[in-house]
């Protein structure tokens, strides 16, 4: 039942909306938060760099505090969030823009305090362009992943 609910247009859609209300919110208050994402779903501008893209684990967490902070902002729709960051020894900087929809948590210090089960890639239909707006892993693995952090675990009847 939990997963024809996730993968649920419907039900995604009002967990992206709740995402969208949540980090607008922390962006206006400037409050640090991280937000938990699939690798796959997000865009770089410019591209990084291939030795710094393997550094990044398939969910990766990006921590949003001081000017990365200051220059975030979701778009127009609340579809996506964009922010500046620097990555590597020689911080390369890029624009980081991910999808709200494909934002699997939004952390503040080590609390999550927004959980999107249909973001977990075994739940993702589509994957949007930053264009148009508008997973190949098994689900053991994905759900492997997402387990990792033990505070998920409680999420989930073994």
């Amino acid at each position: 039942m939990i997963n024809d609910i996730c993968k649920d247009d419907e039900f995604a859609e009002m967990i992206a909306d709740h995402g969208a209300d949540i980090l607008d919110y922390l962006i206006g208050s400037n409050a640090p938060f991280g937000v938990l994402c699939d690798l796959k779903e997000i865009e770089f501008d410019p591209p990084l760099p291939e030795k710094l893209l393997q550094a990044f684990k398939p969910l990766t967490l990006f921590v949003l505090s001081g000017y990365t902070l200051e220059s975030a902002e979701l778009d127009e729709e609340a579809l996506w969030l964009s922010f500046e960051a620097g990555f590597g020894d020689d911080n390369f900087g890029s624009v980081v823009s991910v999808p709200i929809d494909a934002i699997i948590q939004i952390l503040i210090e080590d609390t999550a305090i927004f959980l999107n089960l249909s973001a977990l890639p075994q739940n993702r239909k589509s994957k949007p362009t930053r264009r148009d707006a508008g997973g190949d892993a098994s689900i053991d693995r994905s759900m492997q992943s997402f387990l990792v952090n033990p505070e998920n675990k409680s999420f989930f009847k073994k």
